[in-house]
């Protein structure tokens, strides 16, 4: 009868072996996992005194969004992902993206404004002498 000898060392090894691909598996997984966590944010649009109320908020490559309450605040009506970018504009106001990072539920954008030129053009004809009607 044959017996096999199993030393120490190979069966710390091959327990080592089994605890390290456990172990990358399992961080794997759980990167998987957080990349795919959707979640609802919200903020206030700012500039540079004040609040900027009605600003639009859509997410980029979509007609998702959102228009800001009188307070510059906004939740956006759908939960979003690691890498999605929201685009932020309002009249007179450069428009901004801002990208979701991981973890991120609350954003304060802060639009810069820009120099808005107004063209106007007045032109008179000459006077011109109206016929008066002869009263029959």
């Amino acid at each position: 009868m044959k017996t096999k000898h199993i030393t120490t060392k190979k069966k710390v090894t091959s327990a080592v072996a089994t605890i390290c691909m456990m172990l990358a598996f399992v961080l794997t997984s759980q990167t998987a996992q957080a990349q795919a966590v959707e979640r609802t944010v919200s903020g206030v649009v700012k500039t540079h005194n004040s609040v900027v109320p009605g600003a639009a908020i859509v997410l980029k490559g979509t007609n998702i969004g959102v228009m800001a309450d009188d307070d510059g605040a906004f939740t956006f009506p759908q939960p979003l992902k690691d890498n999605d970018v929201l685009i932020v504009s309002s009249m007179a106001f450069e428009d901004m993206e801002v990208k979701i990072e991981r973890g991120t539920t609350y954003i304060e954008p802060f639009l810069e404004g820009t120099a808005i030129v107004i063209v106007g053009a007045l032109r008179t004809a000459p006077a011109q002498k109206k016929a008066i009607p002869k009263s029959m």
